[in-house]
């Protein structure tokens, strides 16, 4: 489902099990509570579409992101 309030972002799922996505031109940040359902969604968007999987986010539209037990910095 698109969001109402941003036109790149969208949501899938249900209440108990959902994944939000961010689309930028060809890039695509995923992001949910269940590491599953992220990778069962970019199994299903690379039988569709050419793609690469670049790990964990590090860097996005000049904003770099790292990532730790700790919790998620930007800078």
């Amino acid at each position: 489902m698109k969001s109402k309030l941003e036109h790149a972002v969208y949501r899938r799922g249900n209440k108990d099990s959902f994944l939000i996505v961010g689309v930028y031109v060809d890039d695509l940040i995923i992001s949910g509570p269940c590491v599953g359902d992220i990778v069962q969604f970019k199994l299903e968007m690379k039988k569709k579409f050419s793609m690469s999987d670049l790990g964990l986010l590090s860097y996005y539209l000049g904003i770099e992101v790292r990532q730790g037990d700790d919790g998620i910095t930007l800078s």
